[in-house]
């Protein structure tokens, strides 16, 4: 396989996950324009950070991981921050894909109660995290392949035509609306470590080569989210905030190709989210096997028994705050790190303003309203 689209394959199944489900109510709401923008803009800003990331490592000769990199050059205070931004965006990610999958088996099998589709779904990620483990595995491979499938389906059995007439050019007032969701639905960093493992003793001192192949990976997921946009719009006319509230009325064998999609979804980002999780608490904090998988598999389960259940809530706040602090933080280490021309040093700059402002309307619209 040509080692260019082995890396972009390994940014895509890191990038495609359950955000997907956000994206069809978010473009709706915002219209062409608006998403369009924020889908373009944040693939070159991630892509750019992602370029960075894959830099810094080769310059670290990956001795360190993100958190390391931020302990060991921006001190006690970068550590920490990158800590709550790692662990907690990471976690709220797993939160949203159990709010969803138990929704997924419920379309799948109706009779079955609620709790117990939680329960499964809640086991069969557990099983995904524990297992979980060196580079890109045959199960991302083929849910990536599979994922594509159904959105091909979708798109093409529907009527997408009706999506033109359902979704306005655009709307102004909320302009600001799709960045949490686009992000947590884009956002694919965990994958660079991987993308590493496959140049590493190669030259990556070529950014702007590497920039594309990375940006194809994240683009080829964009493309696939709006595939699934316009086949759902195009279907339901009106969209949920999570696409499969506003389902009822669609005929089963589409019903649960949705479900199949969602739940192949989940088992394929969870994979790089998890292996992401365990080094942070193994490598970077020290806890041992157990404990770490442990907090993987009960700490999203206990959220969403407590109430945390707000499909759309979760993925902005996760997007926007979290992955946002994340990407400012592998920007922040690289500046640090890497010898970068006044050019890269102002793009840097411009990318970390938009995150950062992003994150706080995300937190003054979804954490204090």
């Amino acid at each position: 396989m040509d080692k260019r689209i082995e890396i972009a394959a390994i940014v895509a199944a890191a990038t495609i996950g359950e955000g997907v489900f956000a994206l069809p109510y978010i473009i709706q709401r915002s219209g062409w324009v608006v998403s369009l923008v924020w889908f373009v803009g944040l693939i070159a800003a991630i892509s750019v950070a992602h370029t960075i990331y894959l830099r810094t490592l080769a310059a670290e000769g990956e001795k360190e991981r993100l958190l390391g990199l931020a302990r060991r050059h921006l001190g006690a205070v970068g550590f920490f921050v990158g800590l709550a931004a790692i662990v907690i965006g990471l976690l709220l990610g797993f939160v949203a894909y159990l709010v969803l999958g138990a929704h997924f088996l419920l379309i799948l099998f109706p009779g079955i109660p609620p709790a117990a589709a939680l329960a499964a779904f809640w086991a069969v990620l557990a099983f995904l995290a524990w297992r979980s483990g060196g580079r890109i595995a045959w199960l991302e491979v083929g849910g990536i392949i599979l994922i594509a499938c159904a959105i091909f389906f979708i798109f093409f059995s529907g009527r997408p035509e009706l999506a033109l007439a359902n979704i306005p050019f655009a709307a102004p007032r909320e302009f600001f609306l799709p960045f949490g969701a686009v992000i947590f639905a884009l956002a694919g960093w965990t994958s660079v470590e991987q993308v590493y493992e496959v140049v590493r003793g190669r030259d990556v001192s070529r950014p702007f080569a590497m920039f594309w192949v990375l940006a194809g990976g994240t683009a080829f997921a964009a493309l696939l989210y709006w595939l699934f946009a316009l086949g759902a719009i195009g279907s339901a006319g009106q969209v949920a905030a999570d696409t499969i509230s506003g389902i009822a009325g669609w005929p089963v064998w589409r019903k649960d190709i949705i479900a199949i999609l969602g739940l192949a979804a989940a088992c394929v980002v969870s994979l790089p989210m998890a292996r992401e999780l365990k080094n942070v608490f193994e490598k970077d904090l020290g806890w041992n096997t157990l404990g770490s998988r442990a907090a993987i598999i009960f700490i999203p389960l206990a959220a969403v028994i407590a109430g945390f259940t707000n499909f759309l809530a979760i993925v902005s706040v996760a997007g926007g705050v979290f992955i946002s602090a994340q990407y400012l933080l592998i920007i922040t280490v690289g500046r640090r790190m890497l010898i970068l021309a006044p050019r890269e040093k102002v793009l840097l700059d411009g990318i970390a303003i938009i995150f950062a402002a992003a994150a706080v309307y995300e937190i003054v619209i979804f954490v204090v309203h």
